[in-house]
């Protein structure tokens, strides 16, 4: 059998149609996406799982991929903790030797020998010197060992002061102060009980209330209310029958209808243009921090410069003149 006589092989038409189908649905579904409303963000607090802050947990769940990924030398060269030198510091120069200084050296240093056999001069002596007494100081340190120089808060009293005689004025100011004539001392009343309070016998309902709560220790209370048997068996009274009705419905309502309309084939296989591309495409706008080393960013044109104002905006111009002198 020669090969013109060989019947031609038949290809499966199927393959444009299938791929066909799967961009419809493509297509269909992102149309049904786009056409959901948008979450409102007060929904926010509401929607599980809660983020409770002060744990180590992530925000987001972290995705396989990013478990099972692995770290480039890049990174693993940047992870490495920077080398603590002052643990190979001696014993002088180490942290642990300034214990009490906060992690700063010693204050302290080592003098070296030539400053050790080195000679102050005049000035230096001069300045290092005390400071001295005025004329007339005398020293009261011995009066007070805790005094610390300082002149002491309490005056010795002096002989006359303590032979002097009392005056009748100081008598007088050092009498207490009286009361007024017409002051009349609380009274001393006292109620007697009666035979019937003293063998009255209190009602069950207010030993009932007098009884203190009973609350388990720890801050935490009952999850749950016990209700009483006159809540169970009571019944509700007309007026709260009434109140307790749902909100009608006003005359003349009319509700939703269940209207769709469906999308059009032309619709769905609609490519969009060039020109919406590029008029949906964002303006990007320079921030200030570039601008400023622009010189030439706010400058005017040329044929704004040459422009001229027409006679119409002129006249829009003008202020409006109001008032009773300038009514027409």
């Amino acid at each position: 059998m020669s090969e013109i006589d060989k019947p031609l092989e038949q290809k499966p038409f199927t393959t444009n149609t299938t791929k066909f189908k799967e961009d419809k649905k493509k297509k269909r579904n992102r149309i049904i996406q786009l056409s959901m409303p948008k979450m409102s963000k007060a929904v926010w607090p509401t929607i599980e799982p809660r983020l409770v802050w002060g744990n180590q947990d992530p925000m987001r769940p972290i995705s396989k991929s990013a478990m099972n990924a692995k770290a480039s030398e890049r990174l693993e060269n940047l992870a490495t903790p920077k080398k603590n030198f002052q643990s190979d510091a001696p014993l002088k120069c180490s942290r642990e030797y300034f214990m009490y200084s906060c992690g700063r050296p010693s204050v302290i240093l080592d003098v070296s020998p030539l400053a050790m056999k080195a000679a102050a001069s005049e000035r230096i002596e001069e300045l290092a010197k005390p400071k001295r007494h005025i004329t007339g100081y005398t020293d009261n340190r011995p009066g007070y060992v805790l005094g610390c120089g300082r002149s002491s808060p309490l005056w010795e009293v002096s002989d006359a002061a303590k032979t002097l005689k009392e005056r009748v004025r100081t008598t007088q100011l050092a009498q207490p102060k009286t009361t007024h004539r017409d002051y009349q001392p609380p009274r001393k009343v006292e109620w007697i009980v009666s035979s019937a309070a003293k063998n009255a016998t209190t009602p069950t309902r207010i030993k009932m209330l007098s009884n203190p709560k009973e609350r388990k220790e720890g801050p935490f209370r009952y999850p749950q209310w016990v209700v009483g048997k006159g809540a169970r068996n009571a019944q509700a009274s007309n007026r709260l029958q009434d109140l307790a009705k749902a909100k009608k419905i006003t005359d003349g309502y009319r509700p939703n209808r269940d209207v769709e309309w469906k999308v059009p084939r032309s619709a769905i296989k609609a490519c969009v243009t060039v020109r919406l591309t590029s008029l949906a495409a964002p303006i990007v706008r320079d921030t200030m921090d570039h601008v400023q080393f622009d010189p030439l960013a706010f400058e005017v044109k040329e044929s704004a410069l040459k422009g001229k104002v027409p006679d119409r905006i002129n006249d829009l111009a003008q202020p409006v003149i109001r008032g009773p002198k300038f009514s027409k």
